[in-house]
């Protein structure tokens, strides 16, 4: 189960995990032995107490409503004294961020397949978050460059010269986050007389996408694959030469897997009345 493995990656780096829902105890215990068992704990907060306490309830669905004090989607990440250092919240309830994709950007860890490109001024290395996903996750792709000595990049903010950009091909069914690009370092260059914002050696640059929980053209009952494509543009230059502006088309595949679609026996379910 992807969701289960995700997790658990986080505790091997160290990180303590815990899920709570207002759902009941009852409805959990049927909720993992469905799943085949957790190895992190499920709390229940079925007067969602905790959750109003987060500020998390969501408000969208009206008391009386068997769905009445479910949370938003929201994943705190709290340090060893307790602060709050990184919150991923989404407004909607059928959007969210994955748990491999707080990994590989708050920790820089997993991810999914590699697909290394060697171009003739740099090597570009990309892969999703993860290898399999839901209508509704939001995925962070990755897009690692490593440029040889004396050669750099030019970054956003840039006047005159072609920057990085990173453009998804356009599907209406992917929603397109703002570019996450690495911070960059002012090159002066003597024969111009400029300063620059460059990239070099190293860059890491994550593009998010959130896949519509409405995706049509998928059985709902069988793993399909999911590819999007984007390409990668830059200009590199050297310490003599800027060379002419170029594009790599990258691709990025995954397996999408329908929702667990069971619920609990009716005995158990929420009670608006209770």
């Amino acid at each position: 189960m992807e969701l289960e493995r995700s997790l658990e990656r986080f505790e091997s780096q160290g990180l303590g995990v815990a899920a709570i829902s207002y759902d009941s105890p009852e409805i959990l215990a049927h909720f993992s032995a469905r799943m085949g068992g957790f190895h992190y704990p499920l709390l229940a907060d079925p007067q969602s107490s905790i959750i109003e306490a987060f500020g998390v309830l969501n408000r969208n669905v009206e008391e009386g409503h068997p769905y009445f004090g479910m949370a938003r989607p929201v994943t705190f990440v709290v340090d060893a004294d307790g602060v709050v250092t990184s919150k991923f919240f989404e407004p909607g309830h059928r959007q969210r961020m994955t748990a491999d994709s707080i990994l590989v950007r708050e920790f820089g860890v997993g991810g999914g397949k590699r697909t290394e490109i060697q171009a003739k001024h740099l090597k570009l290395v990309t892969y999703p978050a993860q290898d399999v996903v839901r209508r509704g996750n939001r995925v962070t792709l990755v897009m690692e460059v490593e440029l040889p000595e004396k050669m750099h990049l030019y970054a956003p903010g840039v006047e005159g010269y072609r920057p990085v950009e990173v453009k998804l091909t356009g599907d209406p069914h992917l929603k397109v986050h703002e570019t996450v690009f690495p911070e960059s370092e002012v090159l002066h260059l003597p024969a111009i007389g400029e300063s620059v914002p460059v990239y070099q050696g190293k860059a890491r640059i994550l593009q998010d996408v959130t896949i519509s929980p409405r995706l049509p053209g998928y059985d709902k009952d069988e793993t399909t694959p999911l590819v999007i494509s984007a390409t990668f543009s830059y200009q590199a230059c050297d310490d003599r030469i800027c060379y002419v502006p170029a594009e790599i088309p990258i691709r990025f595949e995954m397996a999408l897997i329908p929702h667990d679609q069971d619920r609990a026996p009716d005995a158990i379910r929420h009670n608006p009345g209770s």
